[in-house]
């Protein structure tokens, strides 16, 4: 069920047979999505976005090796970023779930939108777009490396339409670092972005989405849904690096990064509390809700509690290496976008 990423941009990605476009949930049945690609990677300029996603020695690395095609940069960290990234899209692949792979960017999109290299990070493909409802909505983030992620899922995008989705674009934001506090220059990145049913959550740690991104979006989706911001700790990039909902009652969740505490709505749940150190250096929060009953996390000790915690809640945890992918900043929530969660 795997779309083939080398397919042309201009052939059909479904038929009119194909089912419709919804994602009704954070925790509803995942049947597809696009997700992070593993054949192209090249280091962004280390400018102010970048601050606050990678830690220790591999923000150093980044910064040392800007612009750079990590393959070059260092082969052995690359074929186990790929190997990992594989190793995810097999697996959801043989677990029945359609999958769609983002094309290569080309060297001049890469320059988008200032004539400066801005990398590729398609790695990572939950930023650029969301899936809420039937509305696939093109984002305008704030991170400039972001801002080009758009042009490898286009046409992966504009296919939607042909099942039924109502297929939106966020106003671009243009070339500027920022245009906080101006009308009309809302930000908006997935990562940001969780949807509980008709409520939708949007992070705001003043890093990504801003207030003016949330008042678009609630202005696209009409008075059926309730969006509501979220304060999230400045040291973070987006709201799902610091919460995870994988059933409804129930999330895994850093309060420690929460400055208001949980939204209104969750006051009631059954909170999984994950530290500071194990929520930022390993994106213990940012895990692959499979359905109401399956999660999907990285090996290693520092996730263990929190998959204990999941167990003791009668979660299925299926855990595979990811560490050279979430030590970027972004684990297995991040590499996915739904198209079809019921």
């Amino acid at each position: 069920m795997l779309d083939n990423p080398e397919r042309e941009p201009e052939t059909p990605i479904e038929n009119s047979a194909a089912e419709p476009i919804r994602v009704r949930s954070e925790w509803g049945e995942l049947k597809e999505c696009v997700y992070g690609g593993y054949d192209q990677f090249v280091f962004p300029k280390f400018l102010q976005d970048a601050d606050v996603r990678p830690s220790g020695a591999f923000r150093q690395f980044w910064f040392d090796h800007q612009e750079e095609d990590v393959a070059q940069a260092d082969s052995e960290y690359y074929a186990r970023w790929r190997t990992q990234i594989k190793g995810a899209v097999d697996f959801l692949v043989g677990s029945g779930i359609k999958v769609h792979l983002p094309e290569r960017i080309s060297d001049q999109n890469m320059k988008y939108p200032r004539g400066e290299n801005h990398g590729v990070l398609t790695g990572w493909l939950r930023d650029p777009f969301v899936t809420i409802g039937n509305n696939v909505i093109e984002l305008a983030p704030r991170s400039l490396f972001h801002r080009r992620q758009r042009f490898a899922i286009r046409h992966i995008l504009a296919a939607t339409m042909e099942r039924g989705a109502r297929y939106f674009a966020q106003p671009d934001s243009g070339a500027d670092d920022d245009n906080e506090g101006k009308p009309g220059w809302g930000y908006l990145e997935g990562g940001d972005i969780l949807v509980l049913g008709k409520k939708v959550l949007v992070g705001h740690s003043g890093n990504c989405s801003n207030p003016e991104g949330a008042r678009w979006l609630q202005h696209m989706l009409g008075p059926d849904y309730d969006v509501e911001m979220v304060a999230i700790d400045k040291r973070f990039s987006h709201l799902d690096c610091v919460m995870l909902t994988p059933r409804e009652g129930v999330a895994v969740v850093s309060l420690e990064c929460l400055p208001d505490g949980v939204p209104d709505c969750m006051k009631d749940w059954d909170l999984i509390d994950v530290p500071f150190e194990v929520t930022k250096v390993h994106m213990g929060c940012n895990n692959l809700t499979i359905n109401d009953q399956t999660v999907v996390m990285p090996e290693g000790y520092p996730h263990d509690a929190v998959a204990s915690q999941l167990k003791a809640r009668r979660f299925e945890v299926i855990r595979m290496p990811y560490d050279a992918v979430y030590c970027m900043g972004g684990s297995f929530r991040c590499c996915h976008q739904p198209f079809i969660r019921l």
